[in-house]
Formats: C-alpha cells, sequence, structure tokens
C-alpha cells in the first residue's frame, strides 16, 4: 500500500484534502512516507511490546501531525469561502 493510501485510510472523510496537500506540498508527502514506514515497523514489531510501544507512539505522534495539516488546509477553505460556515 503506497504512504498516500496508509493515510487516507486512516483520515477517509478528509480523503480530497490528504491528496491535495500530498500533491502540492513536498513537507506533507514527506510526512506521509513518515507514517507509513511507522505504520510498517508498528505492524512488523507488533509481538515486542517495548518496540511496538515506541512505533505507536511514533505514530501517534506523526498522526497528529497530519492532523495539523488538514485543519489548516480546512481553516484556510473557510477562509476563503466564508459563506459556507454555518
Amino acid at each position: 500500500m503506497s504512504e498516500l493510501a496508509t493515510v487516507v485510510r486512516k483520515f477517509p472523510t478528509h480523503e480530497l484534502i490528504v491528496r491535495r496537500l500530498y500533491a502540492r506540498m513536498p513537507e506533507f508527502r514527506s510526512l506521509c512516507e513518515d507514517y507509513a514506514t511507522a505504520r510498517g515497523a508498528l505492524e512488523r514489531w507488533r509481538a515486542d511490546e517495548g518496540r511496538a510501544r515506541d512505533f505507536q507512539q511514533l505514530t501517534e505522534e506523526i498522526e497528529a501531525e497530519i492532523e495539523e495539516f488538514i485543519h489548516g488546509a480546512l481553516k484556510a477553505v473557510r477562509h476563503a469561502n466564508p459563506e459556507n460556515e454555518s
């Protein structure tokens, strides 16, 4: 599974924004690569409690960074289209 697909699977309700960020922002693309690598390592080391815990923490930290990008993009869209706010 590609790094983009891994992130989309985690944030399915924001698929369009994730795809746009991935296509337009090298920093976000790199973050997606890091996330996919961390998820893969978490799955590989699931049986080793210590390593699994470390990779789980890393995965959660990267997820938080991805969420910041997503929320920033949502905020920019809302700011650009104020009539869409409720």
